[in-house]
């Protein structure tokens, strides 16, 4: 695995991998301090969560960037979760919103990859087109990291055809949905793509997408059951467990 320093050693994989969770207090638009981190934590420890990828977001105007400021952030952070569990780790990226100044800050090493490792989490403005989100796809791939788009079921351009994001696929990106889409919590549409994603096995990644201890809280049990009961035990392992820790070991997924 390639470690950057931030990051501690590779996570026991007895439990589920929150692959994209604003759990660091104040560096985005997640933990407003390090009290409501507390309390992220220990629901995620709740829900069968044992390793988190901290992401700060990065949208060219509200991100910390500040490498020290990140490391002691994470440092916090861990030794928070160690309280819970000295197994429970917590590792760093940025979600980067991606633009011509973003991929750029990506190159340089101002923007982190996920764990040090090769795979970049990417994100758009909700109404981002899918011509601009096929041409970041490539652009990600060219500089030798490899895309992991957040959250795709939230964009209306990529739900208007599930063909959309078996292009993106095609093209070498990795799927990440977010957990409370599957269970409904943000509207019958969102969770019917997403369903329908999972029913094709265009998925490879769940996460929360937490922002917060209350309405955006690290919750995932609801819908590792629903996919259990629909598709097997085995489908939760991959998207919760085996997907995740693969990237986390900069290891390639089989797909």
């Amino acid at each position: 695995m390639m470690n950057d320093g931030v990051n501690p050693p590779a996570p026991h994989p007895s439990g589920w991998i929150d692959i994209n969770c604003h759990i660091l207090p104040g560096a985005d638009h997640g933990a407003r301090n390090m009290e409501e981190t507390v309390e992220m934590l220990k629901i995620a420890y709740e829900e069968g969560i044992r390793t988190i990828v901290a992401v700060s977001r990065y949208d060219g105007q509200h991100c910390l960037t500040d490498e020290e400021r990140l490391e002691e952030l994470i440092r916090q952070v861990q030794e928070e979760a160690g309280k819970i569990d000295p197994e429970f780790q917590v590792f760093h990226g940025h979600e980067i919103y991606y633009s011509s100044d973003s991929h750029e800050k990506l190159m340089t090493g101002e923007l982190k990859t996920i764990a040090g490792s090769r795979y970049v989490m990417i994100a758009f403005p909700v109404e981002i087109d899918y011509k601009s989100v096929r041409k970041a796809v490539r652009d990600v791939i060219m500089e030798g990291f490899i895309p992991i788009v957040a959250h795709v079921e939230q964009y209306p351009e990529l739900t208007i055809d599930i063909e959309r994001i078996e292009g993106l696929i095609q093209r070498g990106a990795y799927i990440q949905i977010t957990a409370k889409s599957v269970t409904g919590e943000f509207g019958h549409d969102i969770k019917s793509f997403a369903r329908s994603l999972l029913k094709h096995q265009l998925v490879h990644f769940i996460g929360t997408d937490a922002c917060d201890a209350d309405e955006r809280a690290p919750y995932i049990k609801e819908c590792a059951d629903y996919i259990e009961r629909k598709y097997g035990n085995d489908y939760v392992e991959e998207l919760l467990t085996a997907n995740p820790l693969a990237v986390i070991e900069n290891d390639d997924i089989d797909i």
